[in-house]
């Protein structure tokens, strides 16, 4: 893995490393970031029904896209040339499906941008998160939980028709079950895409207790309190199952950093979370009562047990049983929404297909195409776990740790292509994050004036 990550360039950025393109890129990924962020209230709560602004976060994207490709600023390593080889694949068999099927152009464009279009942001935002830089990146998720909880918690307790839950299509979505409980989404449109930024946001904080008082960017153990308190909650009153179940691997990555660091006071730290997280779960029926009541029968309840069982063994090998096999497939972006945007029916092609993401990629793909797509995207982000692992154990960043335990889950059994301007820019931001504390160690001393460090030698 480490060495598939080096730059061609390497020894030239180590010598002299462009400072004035790192702090433009970072830049771009800051705007990235705070576009994600926001884009969903100003689509639910400004211009709902305006589809195109799920495009929003692409302009950032676009633009540090054409500033790495004016600059060299980019990995140019096999990861680069791993990503080439996949997207000349995915346009080929896109040909073919159109030719031989007769797959609508637009379908196919659609869906090649779901799949390719966010994946240069592995290869672009690394290089520019110095440790200066990924530090902004923790404090701002980590402290923006503050007003987020004050969001999520009103959303729980308004009824579902209230303004404050609306999502761009209009009401919110009920609760399976529970109709009349609302699906809590921060500031985005649906609870999918808030849950992706809740793991990531306990993640980081969790990692914030993984470090020495003096290390840390949220210096101040009280307000550090307040946030991992208040970024929990965010996850709890979600009412969503996969929103609390990517925090608590967030949670159970950040226990594997501590004993990997071989800390006993982050042990302690992350041991004491753990045991007061059912305190603040039960916090969350003073918020509110029927939120609390159906999660807690969403967790408990026969049905919803039997329901999580088959989701949990369909998601980890349905992409193996399910899909019949095609050497040409459905059609890539057939159960992409977007693609079927004015259609009265826009939401049911992902179901005529499969909701689990990655059983979809390969009734879409073809089996050929698709197992490989499935199998790299899961290799890959095992192997970002091993790498996040080398980073802590060599006294970098442990805030990687939980991080990479967050997003194989995510690119395991959640969404990456089907909202992938909502969930895939999530995960490469992520990923990206991962990949800095690799390119610019922590624990390097070399970090230059102005924030920016030189690159690891691998």
């Amino acid at each position: 893995m480490a060495t598939t990550l080096q730059f061609v360039n390497e020894a030239e950025a180590q010598s002299a490393p462009d400072t004035v393109s790192i702090r433009m890129m970072a830049r771009y990924f800051f705007a990235c970031f705070w576009v994600i962020l926001f884009t969903g209230a100003i689509r639910k709560w400004m211009f709902p029904g305006l589809s195109v602004l799920y495009l929003t976060q692409d302009v950032p994207i676009f633009f540090a896209y054409l500033y790495a490709i004016y600059s060299g600023l980019f990995n140019r390593g096999f990861l680069f040339l791993a990503m080439m080889i996949f997207s000349a694949a995915l346009i080929f068999q896109a040909l073919a499906q159109i030719v031989v099927s007769g797959l609508s152009g637009f379908v196919a464009a659609v869906g090649i941008h779901h799949y390719l279009f966010y994946l240069p942001m592995l290869v672009v935002f690394p290089v520019c998160l110095t440790p200066r830089y990924r530090r902004n990146f923790v404090r701002w998720n980590v402290l923006f939980s503050i007003p987020m909880c004050l969001l999520a918690v009103a959303q729980a307790q308004a009824p579902k028709a209230a303004w404050i839950n609306k999502t761009s299509e209009g009401q919110a979505f009920g609760v399976s079950g529970a109709e009349e409980v609302a699906r809590v989404s921060g500031t985005f449109n649906f609870v999918s895409f808030y849950g992706i930024w809740v793991g990531m946001a306990v993640a980081l904080c969790m990692g914030e207790w993984l470090i020495p008082k003096e290390r840390r960017v949220i210096k101040n153990q009280w307000l550090l309190i307040l946030c991992t308190m208040t970024v929990n909650l965010c996850h709890l009153v979600s009412a969503s199952r996969s929103t609390i179940g990517l925090a608590g691997v967030s949670i159970i990555g950040a226990m594997v950093a501590a004993i990997i660091i071989k800390s006993s006071r982050s042990i302690l730290a992350i041991g004491g979370i753990l045991f007061l997280l059912p305190i603040a779960a039960a916090m969350t029926y003073v918020i509110s009562p029927a939120e609390f009541n159906i999660v807690q029968e969403r967790f408990t309840g026969e049905s919803y047990q039997s329901d999580t069982k088959s989701r949990l063994t369909e998601g980890l090998v349905g992409f193996i049983t399910v899909p019949k096999f095609s050497f040409v497939g459905a059609g890539i972006g057939m159960g992409v929404d977007a693609a079927h945007t004015g259609s009265t029916n826009s939401y049911g092609f992902t179901y005529t297909l499969s909701e689990t993401d990655i059983i979809r990629n390969v009734m879409e793909l073809g089996t050929p195409l698709g197992m490989v797509y499935v199998l790299t995207r899961l290799l890959f982000g095992v192997g970002m776990i091993f790498l996040a692992i080398r980073i802590a154990g060599s006294g970098g960043s442990p805030h990687v740790v939980p991080l990479s335990f967050f997003l194989l889950a995510q690119i395991y059994v959640g969404d990456l292509t089907r909202n992938a301007s909502m969930t895939a820019s999530q995960v490469m931001i992520g990923y990206s994050f991962i990949l800095g504390a690799w390119y610019y160690p922590d624990n390097a001393g070399m970090e230059l004036a102005g924030g920016d460090s030189l690159m690891r030698s691998v």
